[in-house]
C-alpha cells in the first residue's frame, strides 16, 4: 500500500502545526534564551519543511492518492491484518491482569498460527521470543513490564 506523498505530508505539517501551538505554552527558563520548548520546536520546525516537501512532490508526481500492493488481494490477507490489530488490541487489555509472561507467549503462537506458521515450529518461536524481549527490556533496559497472575509469585 502506497499513499501519495501529499497526504503524509500533510499530516506531518498537521502534527507540526500542533507541537508549535503546544510549545508556545512551555514556561521559558530565567536568563536563558532557550527553554524546555526548543527542542520539540526544532524538531516540529524540521517536520514542517519536511512535510512542505512531501507535499510539493505529491503534488507534482500527480500519483494516485492510495496503490494497494499486489498481497493485500491474496486470499486471507484482510484477515490476517485483522488480527494482528485484535491481538495488539487484547495485548493492552490483558496485560496488566494476566502479565507479560504469561500472556504473550500465548497470543505470539496465536498470531503465528493465524499468519500460518505450524504449531509446533509456532510454540517455541513465541516462548524464545518472549524470552528475549523479557530480558531485553525488563533485565537490561529497566523498562517494568506487567507482572499480573506473577506479581505475588515473583516478589
Amino acid at each position: 500500500m502506497k499513499l501519495n506523498d501529499a497526504i503524509l505530508g500533510t499530516v506531518f505539517v498537521l502534527i507540526a502545526l500542533l507541537v508549535l501551538y503546544q510549545v508556545r505554552t512551555f514556561p521559558t527558563l530565567p536568563n536563558q534564551p532557550y527553554g524546555p520548548g526548543t527542542f520539540p520546536g526544532i524538531i516540529a520546525i524540521v517536520m514542517l519543511l519536511g512535510g512542505g516537501g512531501l507535499i510539493v512532490n505529491g503534488i507534482m508526481t500527480r500519483a494516485p492518492v492510495l496503490v494497494l500492493a499486489g498481497w493485500i488481494r491474496t486470499p486471507g490477507a484482510m484477515g490476517r491484518m485483522a488480527a494482528m490489530i485484535g491481538f495488539v488490541l487484547l495485548y493492552i487489555f490483558l496485560s496488566k491482569p494476566v502479565g507479560f509472561p504469561l500472556l504473550v507467549p500465548v497470543l505470539l503462537t496465536g498470531l503465528l498460527c493465524v499468519m500460518q506458521v505450524r504449531v509446533f515450529h509456532a510454540v517455541p518461536i513465541a516462548l524464545l521470543s518472549t524470552g528475549a524481549i523479557w530480558l531485553l527490556f525488563a533485565k537490561a533496559l529497566l523498562v517494568p513490564l506487567p507482572l499480573g497472575l506473577l506479581t505475588e509469585v515473583i516478589y
